[in-house]
């Protein structure tokens, strides 16, 4: 009888005991160089207080089935699990718990670690990694320390995303389109805060371009495509105008990717936070600018660029002058303008722009258009100056909103009728190429390549973060050491001095400094590489790695705009020489980075000298299957891609690339009740009477609804009762049953009861009294074949759930009677079943073992079975017989037979007699194997 949990435990501790899962390395012994390498890597889960709930397993038991099927087919598999345990979740449940971080942490680990471990995956848990590990976040630390180095880290004062429940700033990723924090749901605000920024838009056309590369759902590469948002444009400055002309009056600059509508310019919008914006506002509009600028302030960049919401705007009481034109426009300021997207202002062109005809119309702006149809400008064209209603029909249709798409220039405005001479009748593309070529050849404008993807905010005012290995040093203090020309006069080797290299003459080889630097700090005697000048010096202490985390009960952030590091004097402030003080960084680094290089740690775990070996990295090389959730697709997808294409500049990796394939699980859903006003009720709070539903408190019926699984709707299903009432691989079993990988499905507890029952069945044919097929052994022969072969195919393209299917019907099938085909046809079928059902799997190949009196070995270890080309192929196949092109019958005919027969046995086939009595065939239509259509009058 079937005893999952007798079963489960046996094989659990048998293979933890004898380690069945480990992976060799190139260099170790044992370690086989000849088999192929293949990654399987799971997006590894921050251990939350919650524990596991049976979404979760889903895409852990997909990549799992991958990497067994591989180990069979030969491949050395790399299949690890960690934990990304650092940031905003870990520390939200510490401070909710009361506990700290640290505590809870590792608790949350423990738990998550007995409940994957239930679950039968073959991980290699010896290559565990906790990215709150310092011996972990050393090579964070140094990573960051490296792009520092390259120039991709730097500090700036900026306008950040700022959660005032989370109290720290979140990255424009971290925001979702509602505006609020993607943790805690709470509205986000924006604040003025010392950062820490990486320079990820360096690498934006790499990032885009090389995604055409990648084996991911397409959805996501587009994700990514969009959120890069690459646009070609020209950029142009507007002078302020003046009556009387002046030489250094204020500028300026727009971008547009649409310099084709430059002669329709009616007003131009500056973003509310511009850098120069004041030099624009005159006196008499002061007052109501600035509180404008301070309303927009307040809101996120979703909240003033959204397409539904109404545009506002004020005017500065300043013109500019349209370069192209000559005209006199007035510049406005508009919260649907980005200071920090192109030049932080645009040129505003009514009539073929939504934008501004909605803020035209709103302000009684000007509204002229330049720019029609192709169908449009062939009447134009075609119209005699008296057709007086073509002209008309072709400005009435602004009414109904902007001409967007391209066309041809038909007129414009302004005194330059030599350049508007020059562009009339030129189509978009042409005329935006005349136009910017103009603007350069005048000095006035440039071609320009802009992109939506902003830079990285990467420090947070948290706690439970990998501290940021930087000192700082202010100016005033490098200026006041005592200078020497050479080491020999650092007389007191206690103390700090600053080292003075002549001009343009080469330092100590040790040494790395900048190319305008001629300083160069000296510490207790010891040259240091590294200082960098600017509002204050930097000190990079990369011998102190890892700079750990500082033990406090006080971690609470306190909402100020500095992290609870800045309240530890003792971290803070570091002595690093008699007469020298430096402060640490007090921000720490975000949630991200430490998976945005994991996966090259579980290659090399335990490697004391290297984030990777260089032959280890060569060898494992990308990962091959990365299974996760499609809400990565901007967040750690994007980052994890920035920091592998930088190992990959400085040598670190030999690909820039670091998941060569993507696959997304859909969504394990669950049933959950909706109130009229679109409000949900807990599952708890509703009670059902005659098929209805309706909440206990109000009595009010709501509709019985699918919705994500949730805490706080009490509709979550824990994994530790399904596998203790049903076992592992019935859970593990219907989490690919139940629908296709990629598609969302509602848990359903029913649908575990059958794939239960197809385990029963299967542990029965292994029984004495075990079923026989009713159909011939050729005929169950060639189905396990088939099944092979359909099963293997599924697994390589993730459609799990129809390789299931595929075993249900040979198990139903039954066993061969033959005992050579029977003993062929357990252990081939084992072997296809243990990717699925691990366990149950373990304990068949064992029974076959004994049956055979043959030492047993794991089927971990087993090769995959083959199957045979000519056991996958049909002798057989049913037909449809058509009489006058319906179908009146089938017929089962030979792969090979031959017409003549095929006809007579469609003749003779009782359903399709009847419909040829008293008729006359006329004729016959054969297409070999596939059907036959008999015409008869």
């Amino acid at each position: 009888m079937y005893n999952p949990k007798e079963i489960e435990k046996k094989w659990q501790d048998f293979w933890e005991k004898n380690k069945t899962f480990k992976t060799l390395n190139p260099g170790e012994s044992g370690f086989d160089e000849t088999k192929e390498k293949f990654y399987v890597l799971d997006m590894f889960p921050y251990p939350s207080g919650a524990g596991l709930h049976v979404g979760h397993p889903e895409g852990y038991t997909a990549n799992d089935i991958l990497a067994r099927y591989k180990k069979m087919k030969g491949f050395n598999v790399l299949h690890p699990m960690g934990w990304d345990a650092f940031g905003l979740p870990a520390e939200n449940y510490a401070i909710k718990t009361g506990t700290h971080p640290k505590i809870t942490t590792k608790a949350n680990i423990d738990v998550y670690t007995k409940q994957i471990k239930s679950l039968g995956f073959s991980y290699d848990w010896d290559r565990e990694i906790d990215t709150t590990d310092p011996d972990y976040y050393k090579w964070t630390q140094w990573i960051f320390l490296k792009m520092f180095e390259a120039g991709l880290a730097y500090e700036q004062d900026l306008p950040i995303n700022y959660c005032p429940s989370c109290k720290t700033g979140l990255a424009n990723e971290e925001v979702l389109n509602d505006f609020t924090c993607e943790r805690c749901g709470t509205k986000v605000e924006k604040r003025k805060l010392r950062q820490w920024v990486l320079a990820i838009t360096k690498y934006a056309d790499r990032l885009l371009a090389d995604v055409d590369k990648l084996d991911w759902p397409e959805s996501i590469k587009e994700m990514q495509r969009n959120w890069i948002g690459k646009s070609e444009g020209t950029e142009f400055e507007l002078k302020k105008w003046s009556e009387k002309e002046e030489k250094n009056s204020p500028k300026i600059s727009v971008y547009t990717t649409r310099i084709d509508t430059i002669f329709g310019v009616t007003y131009a919008v500056a973003a509310p936070d511009h850098s120069n914006i004041w030099d624009f506002v005159t006196e008499e509009q002061k007052e109501i600018c600035k509180k404008y600028i301070e309303e927009s302030a307040k809101k996120s960049d979703q909240d003033r660029t959204a397409e539904n919401k109404e545009k506002t705007g004020v005017f500065t009481g300043s013109y500019v002058v349209n370069p192209f034109s000559g005209d006199k426009i007035p510049l406005w300021i508009g919260d649907y303008v980005l200071g920090s997207y192109g030049t932080g202002a645009v040129m505003a062109v009514p009539a073929h722009d939504e934008r501004d005809f909605e803020f035209a119309k709103k302000y009684d702006l000007p509204i002229i258009k330049t720019i029609c149809s192709p169908e449009e400008y062939k009447k134009y064209e075609e119209a005699e100056e008296s057709d007086v209603e073509i002209f008309e029909e072709i400005e009435d249709k602004l009414s109904n909103g902007a001409y967007t798409q391209y066309g041809y220039l038909i007129k414009g405005t302004g005194n330059n009728e030599e350049l508007l001479d020059k562009v009339l009748g030129l189509y978009t593309p042409k005329a935006k190429e005349y136009l910017t070529n103009y603007a350069f050849e005048k000095g006035f404008g440039r071609k320009k390549v802009n992109y939506k993807l902003r830079d990285w905010l990467f420090s947070r005012q948290r706690y439970w973060g990998e501290p940021i290995p930087i000192i700082h040093l202010s100016d005033e203090k490098v200026k006041n050491l005592p200078r020497i020309y050479s080491l020999e006069e650092a007389i007191d080797k206690s103390k700090a001095y600053v080292l003075k290299i002549p001009k343009n003459k080469d330092p100590d080889p040790r040494t790395l400094c900048s190319k305008s630097e001629e300083r160069i700090l000296v510490i207790n005697g010891k040259i240091f590489s590294k200082i960098y000048k600017g509002i204050n010096g930097y000190l990079v202490c990369d011998y102190e790695l890892p700079l750990k985390l500082p033990e406090t009960d006080n971690y609470e952030p306190a909402g100020d705009g500095n992290s609870p590091l800045s309240k530890i004097e003792k971290f803070v402030n570091i002595k690093l020489a008699e007469n020298l003080v430096g402060e640490r960084e007090t921000n720490t680094m975000p949630q991200w980075g430490g998976s945005c290089w994991y996966y090259l740690r579980f290659m090399d775990p335990k490697n004391p000298e290297n984030l990777v070996g260089k032959e280890v990295e060569a060898y494992w090389d990308g990962v091959d299957s990365y299974v996760g959730g499609a809400e990565h697709a901007v967040l750690h997808l994007l980052y994890a891609r920035f920091w592998h294409k930088f190992l990959f500049d400085i040598g670190v990796v030999k690909t820039d690339e670091p998941f060569h394939k993507l696959r997304s699980q859909g969504l394990v859903l669950a049933h959950a009740f909706e109130r009229q006003n679109g409000g949900l009720v807990a599952v708890d709070l509703v009670e059902e009477k005659d098929g209805k539903y309706f909440e206990i408190a109000t009595g009010e019926e709501v509709k019985k609804i699918i919705s994500k699984m949730s805490k706080s709707l009490k509709n979550v299903v824990n994994p530790d009762e399904i596998v203790s009432q049903y076992g592992a691989d019935s859970l593990r079993l219907y989490e690919m049953y139940m629908a296709d990988f990629k598609d969302s499905a509602p848990w359903d507890t029913k649908g575990i009861i059958g794939v239960r029952r197809f385990l029963e069945k299967t542990e029965r044919l292994f029984e004495s009294e075990a079923k026989i097929s009713s159909e011939t052994d050729d005929f169950t022969m060639k189905l396990l074949h088939k099944t092979i072969k359909k099963v293997e195919e599924d697994i390589n393209n993730y459609k799990f759930n129809t390789a299931i299917a595929a075993l249900m019907i040979l198990v139903n099938n039954g066993l061969p009677k033959e005992k050579n085909a029977k003993k062929e046809w357990k252990s081939s079928f084992v072997r296809i079943l243990h990717p699925f059902a691990p366990h149950l799997a373990e304990e068949l190949w064992e029974r076959i073992s004994k049956e055979n009196n043959s030492e047993f070995s794991s089927v971990f270890f087993a090769p995959w079975p083959e199957f045979e080309e000519k056991m996958v192929v049909d002798d057989e196949v049913t037909i449809g017989v058509q009489v006058m092109g319906k179908v009146r019958g089938e017929i089962t005919i030979g792969v090979n037979e031959d017409k003549e027969s095929v006809l007579t046995k469609a003749k003779s086939n009782e359903s399709v007699k009847k419909w040829l009595e008293g008729k006359e065939i006329v004729k016959e239509i054969y297409v070999p194997g596939k059907i036959l259509n008999i015409v008869v009058k």
